[in-house]
């Protein structure tokens, strides 16, 4: 019973700790597209939640990674938007994501929208 409890609390704990998998371009792009071009249908798009989940954890990332990078001394790649201008433009997102050629769009949206934010925001 003890080696039970052992086993059950160990998966437990792993699956807390293991970060989920990041979602490649290649996934996101079609999601993201369909869903901008949804119009009032968005709302009940399966690829909503999708979508927005791995933008909240990209955008999240984003402002923790800058924080970290700031309070460490370590010049960052972007600056954060300025105060109250920081709304993101979805369709200008996407935008970023098509120039990224096909051939390369293997990686992590959080990694592309460092490079969106690169070009919007440089330091």
């Amino acid at each position: 019973m003890t080696l039970t409890i052992r086993c059950i609390a160990t998966i437990l704990f792993l699956s807390l700790t293991i970060p989920a998998s990041a979602m490649p371009v290649s996934e996101f792009l079609p999601k993201a597209d369909k869903l901008m071009n949804a119009g009032m249908g968005a709302m009940f798009s399966k690829h909503r939640k999708p979508v927005m989940a791995e933008m909240k954890k990209v955008t999240k990332g984003y402002r923790a990674d800058i924080k970290a990078a700031r309070a460490a001394g370590i010049k960052t790649s972007s600056c954060p938007p300025p105060k109250g201008k920081g709304k993101l433009n979805g369709k200008e997102f996407l935008a970023h994501l098509k120039t990224i050629p096909v051939a390369q769009r293997d990686i992590e949206v959080k990694t592309a929208f460092h490079g969106f934010m690169k070009k919007k925001y440089p330091c």
